[in-house]
């Protein structure tokens, strides 16, 4: 009998425990889904949306004023997708986020004599296209799929590469880009061979060596590549995906007033979860075992979430002051003064076990004058530096390399082994494979792929 009761009551607490780690992870948009839907199922449970009061005013004037430095989250974007940013070297067209591709190329076929079967297969090749609009699977593929000959499947396909946007339904970048050449009435001869014989020298930027092999100038080269670079090899892009733009809601807000960083917690858009008076006066009177017993579980389930609650936004203010702590210049001045800081140097500062400290980083979101950044921004690797220099995080790495990069001479470019003597120099020992990992990640050629010829 004993065993059966600590047993029970190990169930107890790792029910507990499962839900204040689950809670801890939960961002604030998350948070309040929950809470939500809590109140949904617990009718002991009333929500209470926060009343800003006269008191919260000097609070509001800290929010507007940091709200006005803050454009559509645009670090947090900038952080998010810096490298397919860096990646693209090709123009981008208008975005058309209201319309959907599959729409576009099924209005551009109705009225020209399709029977509704054709129009059926028309949409079911757009509904395959990938994110940049291409079709890559084969037309035996297609065929064996639908139930028609090879022959049919190559000619309906034919017909869907004839639409706009230019390119689109093209099996691969190649095909993509000749598709847009022949629109443009095909008089482009230099950049039709490039493009189908030498977009591995293109992708290196050895222009001088395509001149060669084509027996032209280099100026014509460099003039078709500007071409070709206009050109769209993503039809795709711009067209609404179907999914909601991702708008960021910030767990933990800080801001610098009157010459002192403070910390405040995002609760605003979050319901307070509160136990309705009523059920606890009816379960004080008579109103039978099974109903007390039932008023007694919702209640003490409610009083377990509000505990849980309450740890989360005392572990998110705790490490957000840890945060501030170890990147304290990051927030008077920016990135460039990030310092490397570890997850298990906060959970020792803290006091609690790493893993809280990850789960309490994953999903949050803290806005700063500098924007909107994920919380493991500011958990920072370091790397090694001269004797008694300060450790200095991978990012601030990563710019100096930038910075080097952006003021060398585009005629004679710096080797990797190059940049890490410059880094040297300025007292920051990396070795030159070091340098060619973080270039490459930062999506910059190399010396070859940066050299223009003049």
């Amino acid at each position: 009998m004993a065993l059966s009761m600590e047993q029970s009551q190990k169930q107890v607490l790792s029910q507990k425990m499962i839900q204040s780690v689950t809670m801890l992870q939960m961002s604030a948009q998350e948070l309040s889904e929950y809470i939500k839907e809590e109140s949904l199922g617990n009718p002991v449970v009333d929500l209470e949306y926060p009343v800003l009061e006269n008191g919260d005013q000097e609070r509001i004037k800290k929010l507007e004023w940091l709200a006005g430095l803050d454009e559509q989250n645009r670090a947090f974007y900038r952080y998010d997708k810096e490298d397919a940013e860096e990646n693209s070297g090709m123009n981008n067209l208008a975005k058309r986020e209201d319309e959907r591709l599959e729409d576009v190329l099924h209005l551009q076929l109705i009225g020209k004599g399709y029977t509704d079967r054709e129009m059926e297969i028309f949409d079911y090749i757009a509904g395959c296209l990938d994110s940049k609009g291409y079709y890559t699977a084969s037309e035996e593929e297609l065929a064996e799929h639908l139930h028609i000959t090879v022959e049919e499947a190559g000619e309906y396909l034919s017909i869907m590469r004839d639409l706009e946007p230019a390119g689109v339904c093209a099996a691969n970048l190649r095909e993509c880009l000749l598709k847009q050449l022949k629109k443009l009435g095909g008089k482009y001869k230099i950049e039709e061979k490039i493009i189908t014989d030498y977009m591995d020298l293109l992708g290196k930027n050895q222009l001088h060596v395509i001149a060669r092999k084509l027996k032209v100038s280099l100026p014509e080269v460099t003039e078709a590549v500007q071409r070709i670079r206009e050109l769209n090899p993503k039809p795709a892009q711009g067209f609404d995906n179907g999914e909601m733009l991702r708008y960021v809601v910030p767990d933990i807000v800080v801001v610098k007033f009157q010459g002192q960083l403070e910390i405040l917690l995002n609760n605003y858009s979050c319901p307070v979860l509160r136990i309705n008076q009523d059920y606890l006066n009816m379960m004080r009177s008579d109103c039978g075992a099974d109903v007390k017993d039932y008023l007694l579980r919702q209640v003490r389930r409610a009083e377990g979430i509000q505990k849980c609650i309450s740890r989360r936004n005392a572990t998110l203010l705790e490490l957000t002051k840890c945060i501030i702590d170890a990147q304290e210049a990051f927030f008077l001045r920016g990135d460039m003064t990030l310092k490397p800081f570890r997850l298990q140097e906060a959970a020792g500062i803290m006091g609690v076990h790493e893993s809280t400290v990850s789960r309490a980083v994953r999903n949050k979101y803290l806005q700063c004058c500098w924007g909107v950044f994920p919380l493991s921004y500011f958990f920072q690797k370091g790397m090694s530096v001269q004797a008694d220099a300060e450790g200095m995080a991978v990012s601030q790495i990563k710019q100096r390399i930038r910075q080097i990069i952006e003021g060398e001479d585009k005629s004679k470019p710096y080797s990797d082994q190059k940049i890490s003597e410059i880094l040297e120099e300025q007292e920051t020992v990396i070795s030159r494979r070091t340098v060619a990992k973080y270039r490459e990640g930062m999506g910059i050629p190399n010396c070859r792929g940066r050299k223009i010829f003049v």
